[in-house]
């Protein structure tokens, strides 16, 4: 993934914060119950946030801040030990829309997700939520 930077301290961030989405690609949550289970996630200083729609499958993401690098949200099945999807980015302060078409069952039961906001101050701590609508 690639990240366009005008700054050369918000490229720094941005590849750290990148590098510890690698680090934290294959790993999922430790445990829905220790996830709070709800539509929406922001980062702990109110950078940015995501608001997951089921109804149209929508992730409507904000950057908070100007001049940062944006921020970006990943999502991940709950019960399926793979790697973090990417879903899109939100730039300088504008609100930015996402529709990713998700499973609503898997192997015949309702599906969720974990899902998170990252940006240049890290990743909020994943929210997990229903896929169908």
């Amino acid at each position: 993934m690639t990240i366009p930077i005008r700054r050369k301290s918000a490229a720094v961030t941005a590849g750290l914060m990148c590098a510890s989405s690698v680090l934290l690609a294959g790993a999922a949550p430790a445990s829905a119950a220790s996830y709070p289970y709800r539509n929406w996630s922001q980062t702990s200083n109110n950078s940015a946030g995501v608001v997951f729609r089921p109804s149209g499958d929508y992730f409507e993401i904000w950057d908070n801040v100007r001049g940062r690098g944006g921020a970006y949200v990943e999502f991940n099945y709950k019960n399926v030990k793979d790697k973090w999807k990417w879903i899109g980015r939100s730039v300088d302060g504008k609100p930015a829309t996402f529709q990713r078409n998700v499973y609503e069952k898997i192997n015949g039961k309702p599906a969720y997700i974990y899902f998170r906001v990252c940006d240049y101050s890290g990743c909020s701590k994943p929210s997990w939520y229903r896929t169908w609508g």
